[in-house]
């Protein structure tokens, strides 16, 4: 019922906004599906996989499975999405200049206890044209499954290392804690911009 009332309201919205202020609620949606949708995969792959391989087993969903699933969801929203944090297992995961700022604040925010926004959030935009570049990013936090391949050295198994050090010999990223930032899904969204007059 909720959802039926909900639809009209949105669209009414989207009528009466400016045209870019509809491509940012537009934007908005497109990210915050993504970023729902890469969540609800990964976690269904690496529950899976822990399940049948073990936590050695679950590595090779991070870095062989996830970019698959990133491309299809990218090419199902329209958008770009990006997994990087402070400490990366892979270091062309890095974050770029705007993401290493962001982590950094959102890192701090943590520590302090403050709590973060579940949805995706915009943290950058540029009207480049006649095109809008809005970036969106979705806190990642550490989960006590995780810490299996993410947490201190002394409670990582013997086998998961080995196949670290094989796989990612420069690997930052351990030494975690349950309840730490992890990381974040950075989500960009370019959008065209209307030409003025463009639908009357």
């Amino acid at each position: 019922m909720k959802k039926s009332l909900m639809l009209p309201l949105a669209g009414a919205l989207l009528v009466a906004a400016t045209p870019l202020l509809a491509i940012e609620l537009t934007s908005h949606a497109k990210a915050n599906a993504a970023a729902g949708r890469l969540n609800l995969e990964m976690r269904k792959k690496l529950t899976q996989t822990i399940q049948q391989k073990g936590l050695a087993g679950a590595i090779d969903v991070c870095a062989k499975d996830a970019p698959a699933v990133v491309s299809d969801l990218e090419k199902t929203f329209g958008v770009t999405i990006k997994r990087t944090a402070l400490k990366v297992r892979n270091p062309a995961n890095a974050p770029d200049p705007a993401e290493k700022e962001l982590l950094e604040k959102l890192d701090g925010m943590v520590r302090n206890g403050d709590s973060l926004p579940q949805d995706a959030t915009l943290f950058s935009e540029k009207e480049s044209g006649k095109e809008l570049v809005l970036r969106y990013y979705k806190p990642v936090m550490m989960q006590g499954t995780c810490l299996g391949c993410h947490g201190p050295l002394d409670r990582i198994p013997a086998d998961v290392k080995k196949v670290l050090a094989t796989g990612y010999p420069k690997d930052k990223a351990v030494g975690y804690a349950e309840g730490e930032l992890r990381g974040i899904v950075s989500i960009t969204v370019k959008e065209k911009i209307p030409e003025k007059g463009a639908g009357k």
